[in-house]
């Protein structure tokens, strides 16, 4: 049988795995934990969202690792939102010691010039963890065909870090309407606050034990 996975190399020496073509139009299961070393249990998430929305800020307050970070600067109109903009991936780790389970995330450019690297960072992803900027309502409409679109395509849980947001119902409404499922959590948070990033990671962590259980039970 062939192998499910094919490798390739990963940032900072972690290696990076995704479906073979052989293996994309079988049933896959919706979270498959790898080891990266003897203890770990390691999963994707995929970070993304429209242009500005926080994900760098979501990475960069949550990382236990320096974060590895393609930022450059901005032009045009995009510089009157924000001095600089990521054009390939951001990457980072979050680690729990005590139940050995690590965290990689891959942040995507914003920028429909640079949505090439969505496609290459999101294979073998477990979470989505889609960003929105709840003030930025110029952005929600294609927010929403994006987010649609990934989760035909990926068939994985998101979370949905509803950013420069108070109100837990305001987040819920927000979600739903940019076609996050019931089920699927929706976090009020500002993200460039650490304790209200961790809040983001407790709900991918809650997110992902949901869906094994789930794949458990579907197995059994």
């Amino acid at each position: 049988m062939a192998d499910r996975y094919t490798t390739c190399a990963g940032p900072a020496g972690v290696d990076s795995c995704r479906p073979t073509p052989a293996t994309r139009g079988g049933a896959e299961p919706r979270v498959h934990p790898r080891r990266i070393d003897d203890v770990s249990q390691v999963f994707k998430i995929l970070v993304t969202g429209p242009f500005a929305a926080g994900k760098t800020s979501m990475i960069q307050s949550v990382s236990q690792t320096q974060v590895i970070s393609t930022d450059v600067m901005t032009s045009g109109e995009e510089s009157d939102v924000k001095s600089s903009t990521t054009v390939a991936m951001d990457f980072g780790t979050y680690q729990l010691m005590e139940d050995d389970v690590r965290l990689l995330l891959f942040g995507t450019p914003g920028q429909a010039r640079f949505r090439f690297m969505t496609n290459i960072l999101k294979g073998d992803v477990d979470v989505v963890a889609f960003v929105i900027d709840a003030e930025a309502f110029e952005t929600h409409a294609a927010a929403g065909v994006e987010l649609r679109a990934l989760l035909r395509d990926l068939r994985v849980p998101a979370v949905i870090a509803v950013n420069r947001c108070d109100d837990p119902e305001l987040a819920r409404r927000l979600a739903r309407s940019l076609g996050a499922l019931s089920g699927e959590a929706a976090v009020p948070c500002q993200l460039i606050d650490p304790d209200s990033g961790r809040e983001v990671v407790v709900e991918i962590l809650l997110t992902l034990l949901a869906s094994m259980e789930s794949t458990n039970i579907e197995v059994a």
